[in-house]
């Protein structure tokens, strides 16, 4: 989330070679990603809408896997047991405990190690419910002294738990997957709960959405003891019915098949995450002396405006997306909310401290479809709280962000584009004799 060097940020984003800019070299967005939809324990996210409820359909009911139970997810093609995951993370394999591909959105933090991979079989259950009120505040049955008054209600199918298999990569039966979400071991019988983070709609419309979670609390001693992170992607099926759902089908249950993979993460939490990050290039390493003091992960967009230059006596005009400001949540190391990120660049954290910060490096990201990794100089802070002394901040860890490299033109509807993106920002507080903000 950026600022005063947004000027030269801007200079630098811009790439007149069709509409695409670099958008790291200036201020990083992140876009929400619905981090809300999917949530509640059987019941929010009626009538699924957009990549948020499971549904995603008329009266569809929201996918509360993210909140209840990560529900089953289609993983794969189909029905049967296809691969699973080791139950104790120990049936490696070439490419089974490979970390999946996902949108940038599901990314894990920085820190996090692949443990186990399962392959779900099973159903997404789900329960027909109604809400609202009778008209006129009469009683919940709808009926007053001068008869039916038949009010104003809403029926959907609403997400009751997931009720799956879970599967090693033999296909041989490891643990369960059911209301919590949990996932437990049938082998030694560990379990671990999670909290949806954040939610992608799957590739296939007719699937339910892909999700990343943070273990909310484990238990007993095995496979998932120490399980922080959870993603669940490769979903087939499992969205709430269309239609079905009326006065007559209430308290009624149906339960669609769905399949799906989930990635088991350790690690990237607890004393880990506070670790200053490891081979950091030289360009954007802190001043010796800088003491690293939080680390948060973003999640959310860089937001880029179509701007035109030229024309007139300096010739064709030209087009060019260039980077307006990122908008972005931060999340501790348990993934919950503890911030948000936006144009300055700044960092604005719940307990109303900011920092905003101007660029100093800027260097290459692992990825090629990543915006850069940057070395950030405090310029100014503000409040009374974590921020406060805040001398340097480094982005670290990017997936995606980048500007479109086409799309930008004079025909072009939008005048602006989201494109998601992830993170993980470090802030140091100064070395000694470092006077830290500058300006």
């Amino acid at each position: 989330m950026k600022r005063t060097f947004f000027e030269g940020l801007i200079a630098s984003l811009v790439l007149v070679a069709g509409c695409g800019s670099d958008s790291g070299s200036g201020i990083d967005a992140s876009s929400h990603l619905d981090t809300g939809a999917d949530t509640g324990a059987g019941g929010t996210g009626m009538a699924g809408t957009g990549g948020g409820g499971v549904s995603g359909g008329t009266g569809g009911g929201g996918d509360n896997d993210a909140a209840i139970a990560d529900g089953p997810a289609a993983g794969g093609a189909g029905g049967g047991g296809a691969d699973g995951a080791g139950s104790g993370g120990t049936d490696g394999g070439d490419t089974w405990l490979t970390p999946p591909i996902v949108p940038p959105a599901l990314a894990v933090p920085a820190g996090a190690t692949l443990k186990i991979h399962d392959h779900a079989v099973g159903a997404q259950v789900y329960t027909c419910t109604a809400s609202g009120s009778p008209a006129g505040g009469v009683d919940a049955g709808g009926v007053d002294a001068g008869g039916v008054d038949a009010g104003t209600w809403t029926y959907a199918w609403v997400l009751k738990a997931p009720d799956a298999k879970l599967y090693d990569k033999g296909n041989t039966q490891v643990g369960t997957h059911g209301a919590g979400p949990n996932w437990t071991s049938t082998v030694d019988g560990s379990v671990v709960n999670g909290a949806k983070v954040a939610q992608v709609d799957a590739p296939v419309s007719s699937a339910i959405p892909w999700l990343l979670l943070r273990a909310s609390s484990t238990s007993g001693t095995g496979a998932f003891s120490d399980i922080t992170y959870v993603q669940r992607v490769n979903t087939a099926n499992g969205k709430a019915p269309a239609s079905g759902c009326d006065a007559t089908a209430v308290g009624t249950e149906v339960r669609i098949d769905y399949s799906a993979d989930y990635y088991f993460y350790t690690g990237g939490a607890g004393t880990a995450w506070l670790s200053p990050p490891q081979s950091i290039p030289a360009a954007i390493a802190v001043p010796a002396g800088a003491t690293l003091k939080l680390h948060d992960h973003a999640i959310g967009v860089q937001i880029y405006t179509r701007t035109a230059s030229g024309g007139g006596d300096a010739g064709a005009m030209v087009y060019t997306w260039v980077l307006k400001a990122p908008d972005a949540i931060l999340y501790d190391a348990v993934l919950s909310p503890v911030g948000t990120h936006g144009v300055g660049p700044n960092w604005t954290s719940t307990d109303g401290s900011v920092v905003n910060g101007t660029k100093l490096q800027q260097s290459d990201a692992a990825s090629s479809d990543a915006i850069p990794w940057l070395l950030l100089k405090a310029a100014s802070t503000s409040g009374s709280g974590v921020f406060t002394d805040v001398a340097y901040v480094q982005r670290l860890n990017t997936a995606g962000g980048k500007a479109p490299s086409t799309g930008c033109d004079a025909t072009t509807a939008s005048s602006e584009t989201r494109i998601n993106y992830s993170a993980d920002y470090y802030f140091y507080t100064a070395a000694p004799g470092d006077g830290g903000t500058s300006g």
